[in-house]
């Protein structure tokens, strides 16, 4: 088993630790991101539909347990870089994030950084299409470089846009924005603002471009 796979299924343990020692008034927290509550939280994770309103709390317990199966066979043998590895590390990541969030003992991503540096890699690719969605028609050239958790560098890519579209040309004057892996995933995601990562030294960038990027880019309009 790869150290990503390891990592995914190291954050669903943390899910299903969250959901095992949820009191009866919990489930109705409030929870971070699309999902209201923690019931409809841990409902869409377990592939429940309709939440804690058709599903009793320990249906969803057994449901958890069942999706975190699936997703150790779906992904048995998936190498580094697949498209599925790297779709169910941002799903794990945010959700894990999220659940523990509502719950007051948020989960330090960075802890899991096999997990993050995968999701990383599948936002990378979006990383022009999240650029053109930031600047519009504007002409730019960004640097995105991801550091990996404890230091060095995880992944980079420039990406250069004229006109609104993405070209395959890129000048050497390039915005740079360098982020920490489970930062960059909380904040394509809404769930951190970039002044707040800079403030605790995960994100740094500089040029217009670079700053339309960290307050616009999202993963999710």
């Amino acid at each position: 088993m790869d150290d990503a796979t390891r990592a995914v299924l190291e954050l669903w343990d943390v899910a299903e630790d969250a959901v095992a020692g949820l009191r009866a008034d919990d489930w109705t927290r409030p929870a971070p991101g699309p999902e209201p509550t923690v019931g409809d939280l841990v409902a869409h994770l377990a592939g429940v539909h309709g939440g804690t309103h058709y599903a009793a709390p320990d249906r969803l317990v057994s449901a958890l347990a069942g999706a975190r199966r699936r997703t150790a066979l779906r992904l048995d043998g998936r190498p580094p870089g697949d498209r599925a590895l790297g779709a169910e590390s941002l799903d794990l990541c945010l959700h894990a994030h999220d659940l523990t969030t509502a719950l007051a003992a948020p989960v330090d991503l960075a802890d899991h950084a096999a997990a993050t540096v995968e999701a990383c890699r599948l936002v990378i690719e979006m990383a022009p299409r999240l650029l053109v969605a930031a600047l519009g028609a504007r002409d730019a050239t960004v640097r995105l470089v991801v550091r990996r958790p404890g230091g060095g560098v995880a992944l980079e890519r420039t990406v250069h846009v004229a006109g609104g579209r993405i070209t395959g040309g890129a000048d050497t004057s390039a915005d740079v924005v360098e982020i920490d892996a489970d930062a960059l995933l909380l904040l394509l995601a809404g769930r951190r603002r970039a002044e707040t990562l800079a403030a605790a030294g995960a994100a740094a960038w500089h040029g217009d471009a670079a700053d339309a990027f960290v307050h616009r880019a999202r993963l999710v309009d």
